[in-house]
C-alpha cells in the first residue's frame, strides 16, 4: 500500500512539471478605433503586470513592417491607422506574442 502511494505521488509531481509550464502567464493585446484614424494598444500579461515597453510592430499583407513602436510604461500606445489593411504583432519574447488583425477604421476621418 505503501509503495503505491509512493507511485500516485511520484506521477502527480511528473504531471505538474509536464503541466506546470501551460499555466505560465500569457500575452494578451487590446486593439481600440478611437474612431479619428488612430488606435489605442494595450498589452499585459495574464498575471496582470502591464506589457510596458514591449516593441509593437504593425505588418503588411507581405509580413513586411510598416511602423514599428515600443509600448509605454503603463503597456500602451497609439499609432495611425495605416491606409493599408495590417496585422498588429506585439512581441514578449520566444512564447509571448500575439498578433491580430488591425482595425481599418471606416470612421477615419482625414
Amino acid at each position: 500500500m505503501k509503495k503505491h502511494i509512493s507511485t500516485l505521488l511520484a506521477g502527480f509531481i511528473a504531471l505538474l512539471l509536464v503541466t506546470g509550464p501551460s499555466f505560465g502567464h500569457s500575452l494578451f493585446m487590446n486593439l481600440t478605433d478611437n474612431g479619428d484614424g488612430t488606435v489605442a494598444v494595450e498589452g499585459m500579461f495574464s498575471t496582470g503586470a502591464t506589457a510596458a515597453n514591449l516593441p509593437l510592430y504593425l505588418l503588411d499583407n507581405n509580413e513586411k513592417q510598416i511602423l514599428k513602436i515600443k509600448l509605454d510604461e503603463n503597456g500602451e500606445a497609439e499609432f495611425t491607422i495605416p491606409d493599408q489593411p495590417y496585422t498588429v504583432f506585439l512581441d514578449g519574447g520566444p512564447g509571448h506574442t500575439v498578433r491580430e488583425d488591425g482595425p481599418m477604421g471606416s470612421e477615419k476621418k482625414e
